[in-house]
């Protein structure tokens, strides 16, 4: 068994609709230390390797490995352990909201029309799922919890 980093957008629920294995991150059969979809998720061993790769693609264990947190700054800081670049997106009722970055030098580039100070519509298809695929939106409430939009 070997963790591999997800680098990219994965959809989870269409690796737990295949055939391939019962850890999403090392594709073996193995033990499920910490079920994401149904009966499925990460077995021990790529647990203990965990590193975050994309926020979308790891959002399941990363509110498995979060959930004993018990504010918004050690959440924080658990995400920038985890070496997640974080822009803070503002505010409301208490929670803050931030844009994780998954591919910085994409980010940057189009760091125009992320903020919406340029038309996504000005680039084509393909560039348009790069940039939405450069970073995910993140609540993270006073009490430590965390809701990742993918």
């Amino acid at each position: 068994m070997e963790f591999r980093k997800k680098k990219s957008y994965e959809d989870i629920y269409k690796w737990h609709r295949s055939n391939n294995g019962t850890c999403f991150y090392c594709y073996e059969d193995a033990p499920v230390a910490a079920k994401l979809v149904g009966e499925r998720g990460i077995c021990q061993e790529c647990l203990a390797h965990f590193r975050v790769g994309h926020v979308g693609t790891d959002r399941h264990v990363i509110t498995h490995l979060t959930k004993g947190l018990r504010s918004h700054d050690e959440t924080v800081a658990w995400l920038r352990k985890q070496s997640v670049k974080l822009a803070p997106n503002g505010e409301h009722n208490g929670i803050r909201s931030y844009l994780a970055i998954n591919n910085l030098g994409i980010f940057d580039y189009y760091h125009d029309i992320i903020y919406g100070s340029a038309d996504i519509a000005e680039v084509d298809e393909k560039t348009a799922r790069k940039i939405m695929d450069s970073y995910n939106a993140i609540e993270i409430y006073q009490d430590g919890a965390i809701r990742i939009c993918y």
